[in-house]
């Protein structure tokens, strides 16, 4: 802390957050080519959720709940001792309920080193995000509506830890073309015994994950220096990108046969997308910005991830319980097909003169058809933003919709659609600078 406090006493010139101060950066040499930074965030939740049928808070069944979190806080240091050399060490807790009351922790996130070579290529390694599959399969950075659209990270809590892995990447940009390639050690936290026609991570020596994400850049490039991709520049790009992304691993499921015999899957998941988000009228501020996916998930014969994040129940009772589990949680991820499409955009300035203070409505939908579900997965996220400084100061309100699905008798009946449910929540977030 004592050294956090002494570089922030020494301030940059360049600005990198939406408050135009300056950035939390110390020079190493006179040509301020090499540096240490400091930057980080902070996500406030409040929220009220129609909780799903047998949850518990603690031993007490609810129906509905109110409560209050710390989605996520981050600190990070970037530093550049060389000209052509970048480490980075981030560190940060998610999802700080109640739930968690006992173990909250300032976890590692990523500690990793790069070495540019040129534009054209970069080499990596560490524990990142730094991963293929989509635009927004590393994580939340400069969301359109209140968080990422969760299942773009498809294996979460699965083969990392927060999104993370210890791993090598290769990335670069040559002319229009964006990529990056990712070999990664995967975690193996949520292995288990196999199960009769339902395909599960398996408790075998983890092979290597491999992916990669290709984008051709129509109109502006954008930068690659870290693994985020922004969901919206408010108007202060013009981006059309087209990407194509697929990750693959060796064995890493298992399943039993109507034989008793053990079946190894291999996981290969493929995605293209399509990002836009260009400015209306600079002038007074509006844009418009859109993004598509559509996205092949194999990981074996009715393979299916039920998650509620952030989940503000301890439990289920078993009696009363569904297939959708606790709180407010629906299955998110599973063999099968996913669309999914946001479009959102900024209204003009509230004071033209000041440029500060604007409105970003926004809906997206997730359509997923898993072949482990009788019906589709489709879940409806309508909200609006407040910026008061852009992303770095920004009030949201999200409104979604998701589909209950009902318990079933017998091991060969497909889970259906039983009902909905809602949340509302209220998100603060706001820039450490």
């Amino acid at each position: 802390m004592f050294l956090l406090g002494a570089l922030c006493m020494f301030k940059g010139s360049a600005q990198t957050t939406d408050f135009k101060n300056p950035a939390l950066k110390y020079y190493l040499n006179d040509e301020k080519t090499r540096f240490i930074q400091f930057s980080g965030y902070m996500e406030f939740w409040a929220r009220y959720t129609e909780l799903n049928p047998g949850s518990k808070i603690n031993d007490d069944r609810q129906n509905s709940s109110y409560d209050f979190s710390i989605r996520r806080i981050r600190a990070k240091m970037t530093m550049r001792p060389t000209d052509n050399l970048t480490v980075v060490l981030q560190m940060g807790p998610s999802s700080v309920n109640v739930n968690s009351k006992s173990s909250t922790y300032m976890d590692l996130l990523d500690a990793y080193a790069e070495y540019k070579f040129n534009n054209y290529i970069s080499v990596g390694g560490g524990r990142s995000t730094w991963t293929g599959l989509s635009r927004f399969s590393t994580g939340p950075q400069a969301t359109l509506l209140y968080d990422m659209p969760a299942f773009a990270t498809a294996n979460a809590g699965s083969t990392d830890v927060v999104i993370r892995k210890l791993g090598v990447y290769v990335k670069g940009q040559v002319g229009r073309l964006d990529y990056r390639v990712a070999v990664s050690d995967p975690y193996t936290d949520a292995s288990s015994a196999p199960k009769l026609n339902q395909a599960v991570f398996n408790t075998d020596a983890a092979h290597q994950l491999v992916s990669g994400y290709f984008k051709w850049q129509f109109m502006d490039k954008e930068s690659n220096d870290i693994p985020f991709s922004p969901g919206t520049y408010l108007g202060k790009k013009s981006v059309f990108n087209i990407g194509v992304g697929a990750e693959f691993m060796d064995d890493a499921l298992w399943h039993t046969n109507s034989a008793g015999q053990n079946v190894h899957d291999n996981m290969v998941n493929l995605a293209v997308d399509a990002f836009y988000d260009v400015p209306v009228n600079k002038d007074r501020g509006t844009s418009f910005s859109a993004y598509a996916i559509a996205m092949r998930n194999d990981y074996g014969p009715n393979y299916v991830k039920v998650i509620g994040t952030n989940n503000p129940a301890s439990g289920v009772d078993a009696t009363a319980g569904t297939f959708s589990g606790a709180g407010n949680a629906y299955p998110l991820m599973g063999t099968g097909n996913t669309y999914y499409a946001q479009v959102g955009g900024t209204l003009p300035y509230f004071n033209k003169d000041k440029n500060t203070m604007q409105l970003l409505p926004a809906a997206s939908v997730q359509y997923s058809k898993f072949d482990a579900l009788a019906d589709a997965m489709v879940v409806y996220d309508a909200g609006v933003s407040l910026l008061f400084n852009g992303h770095s100061s920004k009030l949201t309100f999200d409104a979604q919709r998701r589909p209950v699905f009902g318990s079933t008798e017998g091991a060969n009946l497909e889970p259906s659609v039983s009902g909905h449910k809602m949340m509302y929540l209220l998100k603060y977030r706001i820039d450490f600078n």
